[in-house]
């Protein structure tokens, strides 16, 4: 039996290069596209996108939801813009916490669980020293650490359930582990700004 889609949204005006549910209990899904945007819809009715997100100036394919704040996004843009945004999902209109300047391309964001704070992977840089890594941030976007050892861009980023381990995958064909729980101060102090009162 072959089975057809239940629904069709037509999202971007570009490719669509990533795709994000939120956790449990927050009926969203992020599109990031080519076309420089995220589109945020509500999966209970995705007929259209509930919010689209338009301050990045490259393709978005780096995209995860916050494990422990509802309605938290983050984002990375790709080589010529090279920033990572926090964004309030729960706002009736585009709403950005945070933003920071990376200096290279953003190819993966992950939420660590145990750490309580964001997991980056990075590619093309226009700065050398960015590229080719993987760092850590505090919820504020505070840097952590910048984990180095591939020899080209990263393509990929995991963290395991726990969130004490990140891996990457690059384009110089290594796996690399990174045991993230051990770096510097676990626990990550400072946190997107709390919604206005």
């Amino acid at each position: 039996r072959r089975g057809g889609a239940a629904c069709t949204l037509p999202a971007h005006r570009g490719e669509v290069c990533g795709l994000r549910f939120a956790p449990d209990g927050v009926a969203q899904l992020a599109s990031g596209s080519n076309d420089h945007t995220v589109r945020v819809c509500d999966v209970r009715s995705p007929r259209a996108a509930r919010l689209e997100l338009t301050a990045h100036s490259a393709a978005v394919k780096a995209l995860d939801f916050c494990p422990w704040r509802r309605h938290c996004l983050a984002t990375g843009g790709g080589t010529t813009d090279g920033s990572i945004r926090i964004w309030d999902t729960g706002a009736a209109a585009e709403r950005e916490l945070q933003s920071v300047a990376t200096g290279s391309q953003v190819s993966g964001v992950r939420w660590s669980v145990a750490r309580r704070e964001l997991v980056t992977s990075h590619g093309f840089s226009s700065m050398n020293s960015t590229s080719n890594s993987v760092r850590l941030w505090r919820p504020n976007l505070l840097p952590v650490a910048q984990l180095t050892g591939h020899r080209g861009r990263v393509l990929h980023l995991a963290v395991s359930p726990d969130g004490g381990t990140a891996l990457s995958a690059g384009s110089d064909e290594t796996l690399r582990f990174w045991k993230i729980s051990s770096i510097g101060g676990a626990g990550g102090g400072g946190g997107p700004p709390p919604p206005p009162g």
